[in-house]
Order: C-alpha cells, then sequence, then structure tokens
C-alpha cells in the first residue's frame, strides 16, 4: 500500500505548475480505465477526495452535496462514479470535480 500511495504522489509531480491542482474529466476518465494499478489509484483517491470534501465540508442543505447512504462502501462508489464516467461522454470535458460531483447526485440523489 505504501508503495502504491509514493506512486501515485510521484505521478504528481510531474503536472505543470499552470495545470497544479486541476483535473479535468478526460484526465481522469484515462486514470480510471487505465490498465494500470497506480493510475486506477490516482482515479480512486481523486474520486475519495471529491467525496470526503462534498460530504463533509457542506452542509447538508446545499444542492451541491449527494446524499451518500451510511452503508455504501468506498469501493462501490468509486466503481459507480467510474461507470458513470464511462457513459456520460458528453461531460467528460468538464472538470474533474465538476464530473464526479455531478456523477455523486446522480447515483446518490438527495430525497425530498
Amino acid at each position: 500500500m505504501r508503495r502504491r500511495l509514493t506512486v501515485a504522489l510521484a505521478a504528481t509531480a510531474f503536472v505543470s505548475p499552470a495545470d497544479a491542482g486541476f483535473v479535468g474529466g478526460v484526465d481522469l476518465y484515462g486514470h480510471c480505465t487505465s490498465p494500470s494499478i497506480s493510475e486506477q489509484y490516482i482515479c480512486a483517491s481523486y474520486i475519495m477526495g471529491v467525496v470526503d470534501a462534498t460530504q463533509h465540508l457542506l452542509p447538508r442543505s446545499d444542492p451541491g452535496r449527494a446524499c451518500i447512504p451510511a452503508g455504501a462502501s468506498a469501493q462501490k462508489t468509486v466503481e459507480a462514479v467510474v461507470d458513470y464516467i464511462k457513459t456520460d461522454k458528453e461531460r467528460r470535458d468538464s472538470p474533474a470535480e465538476i464530473l464526479v460531483g455531478h456523477a455523486l447526485k446522480t447515483i446518490y440523489p438527495c430525497k425530498g
């Protein structure tokens, strides 16, 4: 696990300063669909980062927040988001955080 984290962090070191902090949906899709375990780790880490940020920083009443059930696992959530990204080709040009946020709201909509 430690080796995978090191590889993932090393991969992010090659991002140019102008692009730092900005991941596009196409780039994220590339990470998610790569046969490389380290690329898939980057994908999963990014998705879970968006989950953590939106679920813990946004108030429950915020329209940008998904309603992820307490029993949802990280693995199933990542798999569902990746499946969504694969099918929603029109939104892939969006920034990755927008794409993942929309996927989460679609997968886990808030009721009433």
